[in-house]
């Protein structure tokens, strides 16, 4: 075995030995007790700004750590408590209300009004191979053209009530009917409240009829109650990639509805940090020209199936299942928890935390397979 060299002065360089050398000195003099009181100071000083930053309770947010999962990481700081409205992560005001309004995606009624406007969309299959749209738009939205409004189903009745919304349609299936009768959703029925809505006659009914947020605000005084408790514990964040995502960015994703008309193209913009769409042959914009373009999009997986002749659907929204979701130009695979009264969940798949959307536009897209979603990694392969 050979023998190590010792590590003595003898082994250092000249600057090293002069270091060491002088220490002794150094340290037992005034200018060493100093230097320490110094270096105490200065810890306590930053043990100090670092609670005060992961600990701020005066506005109710809560900075937290990274936290590690085997094989992940869990996003850095985010934002979360209940001063944040859970549908686009805005502050909550004092006398916020809400809005959900069934509108019509169908091809002669495109483009739709206002749609670009709504900060949280759910679509969802209806009758045949045609989607619906339910947007929702705060109370005191700007906003003078909405719709075209349609009819209820029961599945779009839950995800309304889920955040405390005005169900806005006109008419229904007769499960969506009962199911509004029963409930506790604020019911705003075109049939029963048609001073709040109105026909345009340049365009073909039934997808023609139209409110605005001016009446929409009008309406709230008409109701017994209000919007009751809502669970605004959704977590949010702002800024780019956090890296609990899957690596590499996901450049487009594709959920094949069942017509060429109502397939779905989101592509995402590294430059905005923003997913664009796309349906059909081309872009999805709103009357006004300008395209929709979403800050998370949300595949959410569940039991779909047809109930009646007429091509009706029952899609099941409580319980859970897989999703999938697509933020920062990342993929996250995830679940979907709702238990019964609360509101849908999208946590990882590897935890029980829920994934933190970024403050802004979401859209939720609820298919029946996995097979339906397609999307595409900037290195070229699909999935």
């Amino acid at each position: 075995m050979e023998d190590r060299p010792q590590k003595t002065t003898q082994g250092q360089s000249d600057g090293r030995r002069v270091v060491f050398g002088s220490g002794k000195i150094f340290w037992e003099g005034p200018a060493g007790w100093f230097l320490i009181g110094l270096l105490l100071l200065a810890g306590i000083a930053a043990i100090g700004f670092a609670y005060k930053v992961g600990n701020d309770g005066g506005n109710g947010v809560l900075v937290v750590e990274p936290g590690d999962v085997p094989g992940k990481r869990l996003p850095g700081a985010i934002i979360t408590g209940a001063n944040l409205r859970a549908f686009d992560g805005m502050p909550v005001g004092e006398n916020d209300d809400l809005f959900a309004v069934m509108t019509d995606n169908i091809h002669v009624a495109r483009p739709a009004a206002g749609i670009a406007e709504a900060p949280l969309v759910i679509e969802a299959l209806a009758e045949g191979a045609i989607t619906r749209l339910l947007a929702f738009y705060p109370d005191g939205a700007d906003i003078n053209r909405i719709g075209p409004v349609r009819s209820a189903r029961s599945y779009f009745v839950d995800w309304a009530k889920e955040y405390g919304a005005v169900y806005v349609h006109i008419g229904g299936s007769p499960e969506a009917l009962a199911q509004l009768e029963s409930s506790s959703v604020r019911d705003l029925n075109q049939f029963w409240w048609g001073g709040y809505f109105w026909r345009d006659r340049e365009r073909y009914a039934p997808h023609n009829v139209y409110t605005s947020a001016d009446l929409l605000h009008e309406t709230l005084a008409e109701f017994e109650v209000g919007r009751g408790a809502v669970d605004n514990s959704r977590p949010f964040k702002e800024g780019g990639p956090d890296g609990a995502g899957e690596p590499g960015t996901v450049s487009e994703i594709k959920v094949d509805f069942p017509a060429a008309a109502y397939r779905v193209v989101w592509s995402y913009d590294s430059e905005t940090n923003r997913y664009k769409r796309y349906q059909g042959t081309g872009e999805f914009t709103d009357e006004t020209g300008r395209q929709v373009e979403a800050d998370n999009v949300i595949v959410q997986i569940t039991d779909v199936r047809v109930v009646d002749n007429v091509g009706r659907r029952e899609v099941r929204t409580s319980g859970e299942g897989d999703a999938l979701v697509f933020r920062d130009g990342q993929i996250y695979e995830a679940k979907w928890l709702k238990e019964d009264g609360g509101r849908t969940k999208f946590i990882y798949s590897y935890a029980s935390d829920e994934i933190p959307w970024n403050v802004g536009v979401t859209w939720i897209e609820v298919v029946g397979d996995e097979e339906m979603v397609e999307y595409a990694p900037s290195e070229g392969e699909r999935r």
